[in-house]
């Protein structure tokens, strides 16, 4: 499955939260031409992050290389924390509409089949943008949604509950919880392993998350 690049649309680039609040934060790009300056911005900075890394990467780099001047890079992210969180706030949506239509057939999945698609889409984000599996390892506290979070984890319940009606609601929230606790601990192994040995892992965990789906609706 190939994932598309980052839309290009002013919607997709939501504004980030600086990395304190005295921080100034940016404007929305209001315009086509403004949306595709904004969007260059985050396609660079993607780049280099990947190239150099975070911390190396700067913002004079980001402007120079989009071909702007860097009063216009700042006039939308202040800083190069605004920028990874554009990315990944960008990312976690691209996964997230990977995921619906997925959540929305589990019924006529098998739990292998779920859990195998589940990590498979999660895997080609991560192969289009490898940024999204590097900016977390920073050290930055980049933005986190709780609302996002919450929503993702109520999303994952209510397909378990359509999967398997007996399921409470607070055994639903508690499995959904453990799979994406599951998601986070491939990701950590994932990101750290050699390439070589990157699909073994994701074998691992798609069986583990599957045994684990079949004991949750078995019990209930």
């Amino acid at each position: 499955m190939r994932v598309s690049s980052i839309s290009s649309t002013p919607a997709a680039v939501k504004p980030a939260s600086p990395k304190s609040a005295a921080a100034p934060t940016r404007r929305e790009p209001q315009q086509d031409r403004a949306a595709k300056r904004v969007e260059r911005f985050l396609e660079v900075a993607e780049e280099l992050f990947v190239e150099v890394g975070f911390e190396a990467t700067t913002m004079t780099a980001v402007a120079e290389r989009s071909g702007s001047s860097i009063g216009a890079l700042y006039s939308y992210f202040p800083d190069k924390t605004s920028l990874a969180d554009a990315l990944l706030l960008q990312y976690r949506s691209q996964i997230m509409a990977l995921w619906t239509p997925l959540l929305e057939h589990i019924g006529v999945l098998t739990d292998k089949q779920f859990a195998g698609q589940l990590i498979e889409r999660l895997i080609d984000v991560v192969t289009a943008h490898p940024a999204y599996l590097q900016l977390p390892t920073s050290g930055i506290k980049f933005r986190r949604d709780p609302a996002a979070r919450r929503g993702l984890r109520e999303a994952i319940a209510n397909a378990l509950r359509k999967k398997s009606p007996a399921l409470t609601r607070e055994d639903a929230m508690l499995c959904a919880n453990v799979l994406i606790q599951m998601i986070k601990g491939m990701k950590t192994l994932y990101t750290e392993a050699a390439p070589k040995d990157r699909q073994h892992i994701i074998d691992e965990y798609q069986q583990v998350m599957a045994l684990y789906l079949k004991y949750t609706f078995a019990k209930n």
